[in-house]
C-alpha cells in the first residue's frame, strides 16, 4: 500500500522528470538552430539543459528520437499555421468572387521560414528540409512525409486555383523551385554568408525584413504567366 508521503514523492519526481525533459527538448532545439543538426552532440544538449550527461538517452532513447520529437513539433506547428492561412485566403477569395491572390499564398509559405514571432522555428524547418535533401535518414523521411507532404499538396492545389493559366505540371515545378530557393537562401545565414560577401554587404540574410520581402517578390513573380 502506498501512503500519502510516497504518493507525494512520486508525483514530485514525475514533475521533475517532465521539467527536465522539456529543458532537454528546448536545449536541443536551440542548439540545432544555432549549429545545425549534425554538429550538436548529446553531451552539449545535456549540458545546456543543466541535466545529467545521459539525459538524452534516458528521456528519448538517443539523439535520433530526440531529433524526431523536436522537428516533428516544429513541422506540425508550421503546417497547422499554414493550413489555417490557406483556409483564410480561400474564404476571402470565395467572398470576393475571384481567384486567391498569388502573393497572399506566397506570404503564407514564406512566413513559415521568416517569421518575426517564431524565428527559431523557421531556421529549424529549413534545416529539416535541407538535411532531408542532402543526407536523408529514416526520421527525416517520416517527418517530411507525414507532416509536410500533405501541406505541399495543399499549396499546389491552391496555387493551381490562383494561376489557372499554368498547367498543373508547371505549378509543381514552380512550387518545388520556390521551396528550393527559400531553403538555400535560409542556409546562407551567419558569418561569412555568400550573398553578403558577393554583394559586399549590400544584402544580408540576417536582414529579416528585407529577406522576407525579397523572397515573396521573387516567388510571386515565378508564378506569373510565362511569356511567349
Amino acid at each position: 500500500m502506498i501512503d500519502n508521503t510516497q504518493r507525494s514523492n512520486r508525483t514530485g519526481a514525475d514533475k521533475g522528470d517532465d521539467v527536465t525533459r522539456a529543458r532537454v527538448l528546448d536545449s536541443a532545439a536551440a542548439l540545432f538552430a544555432e549549429n545545425g543538426i549534425d554538429r550538436v552532440t548529446t553531451r552539449a544538449i545535456s549540458e545546456r539543459a543543466g541535466a545529467n550527461v545521459a539525459a538524452v538517452n534516458y528521456y528519448f532513447g538517443g539523439k535520433d528520437n530526440l531529433s524526431v520529437e523536436v522537428f516533428r513539433h516544429v513541422a506540425r506547428e508550421s503546417a497547422e499555421r499554414r493550413f489555417a492561412g490557406l483556409d483564410r485566403i480561400l474564404e476571402n477569395a470565395r467572398i470576393a468572387g475571384g481567384p486567391p491572390p498569388i502573393r497572399d499564398i506566397i506570404e503564407v509559405f514564406v512566413d513559415a521560414y521568416v517569421s518575426a514571432d517564431a524565428p527559431r522555428n523557421g531556421t529549424l524547418l529549413a534545416q529539416l528540409v535541407l538535411k532531408h535533401r542532402l543526407s536523408p535518414t529514416h526520421w527525416t523521411q517520416a517527418v517530411v512525409q507525414e507532416e509536410l507532404d500533405p501541406l505541399a499538396k495543399r499549396f499546389i492545389s491552391v496555387l493551381c486555383l490562383a494561376a489557372p493559366y499554368l498547367e498543373v505540371r508547371e505549378v509543381h515545378w514552380r512550387y518545388h523551385m520556390m521551396a528550393g530557393a527559400v531553403i538555400l537562401t535560409m542556409s546562407d545565414r551567419g558569418a561569412g554568408g555568400r550573398i553578403e560577401r558577393l554583394s559586399e554587404g549590400q544584402s544580408s540574410v540576417d536582414d529579416t525584413e528585407t529577406l522576407r520581402a525579397e523572397l515573396v517578390n521573387f516567388a510571386t513573380t515565378a508564378f506569373g504567366p510565362t511569356a511567349d
